[in-house]
């Protein structure tokens, strides 16, 4: 079995997504149909990481706007993500191979990471990325540099964002 880790906020939405009225739990369109071209291609299954798990009415806007989950992963209280991955797969595993695609890093060196930048949401490139990550002929995964990401955690600390 195939697992994508997948937050949402800056994954399947960006900086550039259109929400004229600004409603929370926002998909784009666009970018839920790149992840389910992924998902064809590679029969891998989504878990959700988002905080969106966290709320009822976040995980209904998740249906609503078509992301295919399977599961989500625990909530671990003042854990990094990292840890909630590591925990969800201690108890399935049927992993054969895992790919974790985020905006922030959470603490995830050490795991397969591809990092979209929030600006744009998951691109074409990082899809293929993730598609030929997923199907094993590479083991490159598509992580932004130390300084990028030295500056989207502290966007994140400053703007509360936690997606």
């Amino acid at each position: 079995m195939k697992i994508i880790f997948s937050d949402i906020d800056g994954v399947l939405n960006c900086s550039r997504t259109p929400n004229p009225r600004r409603f929370p739990y926002f998909a784009e369109p666009q970018l839920v149909a790149r992840l389910n071209t992924v998902l064809e291609r590679t029969e891998a299954q989504i878990v959700l990481t988002s905080t969106w798990r966290y709320d009822p009415a976040g995980l209904f806007s998740a249906k609503h706007w078509g992301i295919p989950f399977v599961d989500i992963t625990p909530d671990l209280p003042k854990e990094p993500r990292r840890n909630e991955i590591l925990a969800w797969l201690r108890l399935h595993t049927g992993v054969t191979r895992f790919a974790v695609l985020d905006d922030e890093d959470d603490e995830l060196d050490g795991l397969p990471l591809f990092q979209p930048s929030a600006l744009t949401g998951l691109t074409d490139e990082m899809a293929q990325g993730l598609v030929d990550y997923l199907a094993g002929s590479t083991d490159r995964d598509m992580r932004s540099s130390r300084l990028s990401r030295v500056f989207q955690n502290l966007h994140a600390i400053l703007t509360g964002h936690r997606g």
